[in-house]
């Protein structure tokens, strides 16, 4: 290029230097999205936990409804199979705990009168609980042998302990629930045998029932005592 002077005139095109990221720079984005997705991970699986205790909470209450309707109409709390009263659906399957409890919530109730030295069946009431599919375990044999659920998918333990003392049945084993099995799940002890958690061994609600779940660690290795939601006041 040729100035106004005759002289020539060189231009030099520098190119600009490109945007972007050092190492460090990217290092530091990635670690602190590492930090904010760790922090909302816990944060989630704080809320889910305390929102499956509520609702498991909320299904226990709601059972208590349920049995005070049924002793309104019966005169007495279910059996729970573990007190000497037989629980059997009509396949012959033998129902204890949680599981004979749900029998009686959820198949028609019978109602009964005694005529001529005989207890007859007079009439029948449809089942007074309504449980929702993912709060009922269904065994594939028998459709009647089904057990209530808390929100982490673990069954409930009953225990009618109207009788008191003689009454107490401690369920510290899997065997009180339907297919449970031993090789996959690690069952706690009976809560209502741990001196620590209740305060007095036995029976927690004399004269009535106890209901317990194992809570959001429940029949896992890693298994905590505080983990236990129940119809009763725990000391921790």
């Amino acid at each position: 290029m040729t100035s106004a002077t005759g002289k020539t005139l060189s231009l030099e095109i520098r190119p600009r230097p490109q945007a972007g990221f050092t190492m460090v720079e990217l290092l530091v984005t990635i670690s602190l999205i590492v930090f904010l997705m760790s922090m909302l991970a816990v944060g989630a699986g704080r809320y889910l936990e305390n929102t499956s205790a509520k609702a498991t909470e909320a299904l226990i209450a709601r059972i208590g409804l349920n049995l005070g309707t049924y002793k309104g109409i019966t005169g007495s709390f279910p059996p729970d199979g573990l007190d000497g009263v037989d629980v059997i659906t009509e396949e012959g399957t033998p129902l204890t705990g949680g599981a004979a409890l749900t029998l009686a919530l959820t198949q028609p109730m019978k109602l009964t009168r005694k005529v001529g030295g005989e207890v007859r069946i007079v009439g029948e009431n449809p089942p007074i609980g309504d449980f929702r599919s993912d709060e009922l375990y269904v065994t594939e044999e028998d459709p009647d042998a089904c057990q209530i659920l808390d929100a982490w998918a673990n069954p409930l333990h009953y225990d009618n302990v109207t009788g008191g003392d003689e009454a107490f049945s401690p369920q510290s084993l899997g065997e009180t629930h339907l297919d449970f099995d031993e090789d996959l799940y690690t069952h706690m002890e009976d809560p209502r045998e741990i001196e620590d958690l209740t305060g007095v061994l036995g029976p927690q609600n004399t004269n009535e029932y106890d209901i317990w779940s194992h809570g959001s660690s429940g029949h896992e290795d890693t298994e905590e005592y505080e983990d236990y939601i129940t119809n009763w006041n725990m000391s921790n």
